[in-house]
């Protein structure tokens, strides 16, 4: 059987690796990030027909030979589709791991069959094959998908340039919908002279390749939706962040909107395996879509670079704490979100000059707020230990790009605003995350029973992972609100979403909040409660330093256990001050 044949090797130069390591990157790099993207998925098939030893891929297996041999760049761009790629990784891999029941495996085979059908009609090549119908519909990657209802078999074909799944009848003009036909719809929008065009994915089965919950189809007035997003948002990364914006243009094609509970919380994720792709929630403007492509597509080029050139030597131990993460991040997620935090300083570095009253002190925070947390995680990176020598001069690139940003003036209320966000997350990945040894707590809280002096013994302290982690600050909400819509903020009460140690704090009276959060603790053991007597203790000088609040919580929660739970977290904060705790 005759293989499709990739490029032996890809490289970058050293120009273009440099200008990966800054941040940045134009279209021709991404070209080639992208060609080397082509060579990987052809790897990846071969290796699946291998594996499968099936006659049903091997057959549609021999249409995309012809159709390369037809058109070579049609199947290229066949195999740049996103969720190719996520098919191909997991299907591969339920092949060789033999874990997967038959008939899901078969099923996820099957999808070679839209594949190669797809391959046919771009470049046209006349095939006609039986499949099996999983689901109730056939999926053409990057076009759209047949709705057969209860049929288990159908006939694929494209003779002549009419191609029928079943017996839905693929329209000619293949974006419109009609008769069973589910199309793949498109957002296009121009700036000055940049164009990008992507397809809004709500039917591939592959598209949910985090489980984080793809939505299902959308209505025509959620694309028109997009569509005034993506407007809004266009003209802004084209006309401010123009280095980024034509890295965009050529290298991301899709985005697969997922659910939100909450229109104000939103969520943007890209898989290294469906490189061109990313998943998001309906964004809240223009900017915030603009931020949001600009954050996702810096993974995307990362994940391009290491699959052509690796950097570090893996440490797969879910251990470091990343600044924008609520969970422990092993060493090569921690270097993907300094990078793509890399560019969200960038983003904010620039609007902070173009947007005024609230939103511009708030894009002052944020750029703040991201500069230190960015340049502290290159610190941990660096001293990791298992950086190679391409490595390390990448992340030096990402350090001098940096170091002028440093520099850049700031008013002390911006810098305290910043400090106190940053400040907020570390304290709740703390309190979340950092496990005190079950036998030193319960000595501590043995001695604190007995009315004796605190032990000053160190507290061994390991770093768990309870799992990947969404969580939502009501603190940072206010704070928010404080900086955009002071008039609201002023009228606040305690409400679903907001407690009075909240406000309290959020309203810079320290010890209302302290005494809020307490009661607040005794009564519920809220974790956010926590957080919030930490930060209320941290940053007023004459309250217990509760350093560890993470040792605090697991001592009450001792004491609570062996029926003392009406004890004052801050007299036990108190008596707990000259306690440190050691990382294992």
């Amino acid at each position: 059987m005759e293989l499709l044949t990739p490029e032996t090797t890809h490289r970058l130069d050293s120009a273009d690796f440099a200008a990966l390591a800054s941040g940045l990157g134009d279209g021709r790099i991404v070209g080639r990030l992208r060609a080397a993207q082509v060579s990987r998925r052809q790897l990846m098939l071969g290796q699946l027909v291998a594996a499968a030893r099936s006659a049903r891929i091997a057959e549609y297996f021999d249409v995309l030979v012809a159709a390369e041999r037809r058109s070579p760049a049609a199947v290229r761009l066949l195999l740049l589709q996103p969720h190719v790629g996520a098919w191909l990784t997991a299907t591969l891999r339920a092949v060789r791991g033999g874990s997967e029941a038959q008939g899901g495996l078969e099923a996820r085979l099957e999808y070679m069959a839209g594949v190669a059908l797809v391959a046919a009609m771009t470049a046209g090549v006349d095939a006609k094959f039986e499949v099996k119908v999983y689901g109730g519909s056939v999926t053409l990657p990057g076009l759209g998908r047949a709705i057969l209802g209860d049929a288990h078999t159908a006939s694929l074909e494209h003779i002549g340039g009419r191609t029928q799944l079943g017996t839905v009848v693929v329209p000619e003009h293949i974006e419109h919908s009609a008769g069973g036909w589910q199309a793949v719809r498109r957002l296009r929008c121009a700036a000055t002279d940049l164009r990008i065009e992507l397809s809004v994915d709500d039917v591939d089965p592959f598209r949910d390749c985090h489980q984080l919950g793809a939505e299902g189809r959308l209505s025509d007035d959620d694309i028109r939706h997009w569509q005034r997003l993506l407007d809004d948002a266009w003209p802004i990364l084209v006309e401010h962040h123009r280095s980024y914006a034509e890295a965009i243009a050529a290298g991301l094609t899709t985005i697969v909107p997922l659910h939100s509970e909450r229109p104000d919380h939103g969520m943007n994720v890209t898989s290294m395996e469906a490189f061109g792709a990313v998943s998001l929630t309906p964004p809240v403007n223009g900017r915030a879509l603009a931020l949001g492509l600009l954050h996702e597509f810096q993974h995307a080029k990362l994940g391009g670079l290491l699959d052509i050139q690796p950097l570090y030597e893996r440490d797969d131990r879910p251990r470091h704490y990343a600044p924008w993460r609520d969970d422990p991040r092993p060493l090569g997620a921690l270097l993907q979100g300094a990078y793509a935090f890399h560019g969200v300083v960038d983003f904010w570095r620039v609007q902070r000059r173009l947007l005024t009253e609230g939103p511009g002190q708030l894009a002052q925070v944020e750029f703040v707020r991201w500069r230190d947390r960015v340049w502290r995680t290159l610190d941990i990176l660096e001293a990791s230990g298992r950086f190679t020598s391409l490595g390390l001069e990448f992340l030096a690139g990402m350090r001098a790009a940096q170091s002028p940003w440093q520099q850049e003036a700031a008013d002390a209320v911006t810098v305290a605003m910043a400090a106190e966000a940053a400040d907020d997350h570390r304290v709740g990945w703390q309190l979340r995350n950092r496990l005190p040894e079950t036998a030193a707590v319960r000595r501590l809280a043995s001695a604190w029973q007995a009315s004796m002096p605190c032990p000053r013994d160190p507290v061994p302290t390991e770093t768990v992972r309870a799992g990947r982690m969404l969580t939502r600050s009501a603190r940072l909400d206010l704070a928010r609100l404080r900086i955009v819509e002071p008039a609201r903020f002023a009228a606040l009460s305690a409400g679903e979403n907001a407690t009075v140690g909240d406000i309290a704090l959020a309203a810079g009276d320290l010890p209302a909040a302290r005494r809020a959060y307490a009661a607040e603790i005794v009564a519920t053991d809220r974790v956010d409660a926590w957080i919030g007597l930490a930060l209320a203790c941290q940053r007023d000088p004459d309250a217990p330093r509760l350093r560890f609040p993470e040792l605090c919580m697991a001592v009450h929660r001792e004491l609570s256990g062996t029926g003392d739970g009406t004890v004052d977290p801050l007299e036990l904060a108190t008596w707990l001050e000259p306690v440190e705790c050691l990382a294992v």
